[in-house]
């Protein structure tokens, strides 16, 4: 008897292990289900959104599901409670433009904001409601437009030597578009006025004159023209092309005042050639013609 496997008293053991043996694979089945559903539930948009720790979408779509005081808290429309956790905004290309973290409604946390070329724009700290840590913006070539810092909502003025590129006078905006590309109907979303005839443009956010120089684009993202501006004006050489991407125009301006033109329909122009407009007087619209 010496011999077996499992004397008398080691029957009832292992009767034991293989009893709880079962129910532990039993159970284990069980559990992994249930391991899946609360997974499922976890990930989901609605559970999310409930549990008051994440949430993404668009610009508008924020704006339909949260609201905002004077001071920058959060809370959720649908039950007018403050929001905890991250939000993030996408842009219509899916990319992600800003993430902002929240407690109890009071910005809280690291927020940071990219441009769409996907460079970082901003980043800011927050300690519940105050200003806590480094403010850094930065320009959409990544110069560093301001730096600051505060403890407590109070700025330390002693942090940097330089506050950055801001410290030029110039907004943000102003330095972002000083060379602008773009079609006519983005030109409009950024711009506005017309600098024909002495008119101006000026930045459509801020509402500078504006400084600076535009590539403009056809729909197939051809170059159509190139215009120099200064404080609204044209000034310098402005630049057209044909549709076929010949040159078929350029003049230059001084603070707005047509200077000469040097080229017209796409060969050289001499307005000293025109003398005599006895014959047709309309030729004396070429030299004002921009």
């Amino acid at each position: 008897m010496e011999n077996l496997i499992f004397s008398k008293s080691s029957i009832p053991f292992f009767l034991i292990f293989s009893f709880w043996f079962l129910i532990l694979i039993g159970c284990g089945q069980q559990v992994e289900i249930k391991q899946e559903e609360e997974t499922e539930e976890r990930f989901s948009i609605t559970d999310l959104i409930e549990s008051k720790s994440y949430w993404e979408g668009s610009n508008s779509e924020f704006e339909e599901s949260f609201s905002l005081d004077e001071e920058g808290n959060i809370k959720l429309k649908e039950n007018d409670s403050p929001f905890s956790g991250y939000i993030k905004i996408r842009a219509r290309n899916g990319s992600i433009t800003l993430v902002k973290s929240y407690s109890d409604g009071y910005p809280d946390g690291d927020f940071f904001e990219w441009y769409e070329n996907g460079k970082l724009k901003l980043k800011s700290q927050y300690r519940m409601g105050e200003r806590h840590g480094y403010f850094y913006i930065w320009t959409k070539k990544g110069e560093v437009y301001s730096q600051r810092y505060f403890q407590n909502d109070l700025e330390d003025f002693g942090r940097f030597d330089s506050e950055g590129a801001s410290e030029s006078g110039k907004s943000l905006a102003a330095l972002d578009l000083a060379e602008w590309e773009g079609t006519g109907a983005e030109f409009y979303q950024s711009f506005a006025g017309d600098p024909k005839r002495g008119g101006t443009i000026h930045i459509r956010e801020t509402e500078e004159l504006y400084t600076g120089v535009i590539t403009a684009l056809d729909d197939k993202g051809k170059k159509e023209a190139v215009l120099r501006f200064s404080n609204g004006k044209y000034d310098g050489r402005i630049s057209k092309w044909d549709p076929d991407g010949n040159l078929w125009y350029e003049a230059d301006f001084s603070r707005g005042d047509l200077v000469q033109v040097t080229l017209k329909d796409g060969e050289q122009f001499n307005a000293n050639t025109i003398i005599d407009l006895s014959e047709d007087p309309s030729k004396v619209s070429l030299l004002f013609e921009e």
